[in-house]
C-alpha cells in the first residue's frame, strides 16, 4: 500500500510538472505577442504624430487660401487689377541673349602598349 501511495505522489508531481511546462510555453508566447504589438504600436503612433502634423499644415494653408491677402497675392501675379488702379507692366529692352561660349575639349592622342610598359618599367 505504501508503494502505491509513492506512486501516485510521484504521478501527481510529474503531473504538476506537465502543466507548469505548458504554463511556461504560453506565457512565453503571449510575451512574444506583447513585444510585436508593442513595436506595432510605436509604429503607429509615430505615423499619426505625422499625419496630425500635415493636417495641421494643411489647415493652415487652407485658412491663408482663404483669407484677404492670398486673394490680393494671386491677382498681383496674374495681372489682375482693382476697380480704380492702372495695371503697369515693366518693359524690358527686348529679350535678352545668353551667350554660351562652347570650347571644344582637345582629343587626347591614344597611347601605345608599348609606351605604357615602358613607362612602367624604366619610369619615363
Amino acid at each position: 500500500m505504501n508503494k502505491l501511495f509513492t506512486h501516485w505522489k510521484q504521478l501527481i508531481v510529474l503531473l504538476a510538472f506537465v502543466v507548469l511546462f505548458f504554463l511556461l510555453m504560453d506565457l512565453n508566447n503571449r510575451l512574444g505577442d506583447l513585444s510585436r504589438l508593442n513595436n506595432q504600436l510605436t509604429k503607429i503612433e509615430t505615423q499619426v504624430a505625422g499625419l496630425k502634423a500635415t493636417e495641421s499644415a494643411l489647415s493652415t494653408q487652407i485658412i491663408y487660401s482663404t483669407s484677404e491677402a492670398a486673394v490680393n497675392e494671386y491677382a498681383r501675379n496674374h495681372g489682375l487689377i482693382r476697380e480704380g488702379e492702372k495695371l503697369i507692366v515693366p518693359m524690358g529692352e527686348g529679350t535678352p541673349q545668353s551667350f554660351v561660349n562652347i570650347q571644344p575639349e582637345p582629343t587626347p592622342a591614344p597611347i601605345r602598349n608599348v609606351d605604357v610598359w615602358w613607362a612602367l618599367f624604366f619610369g619615363e
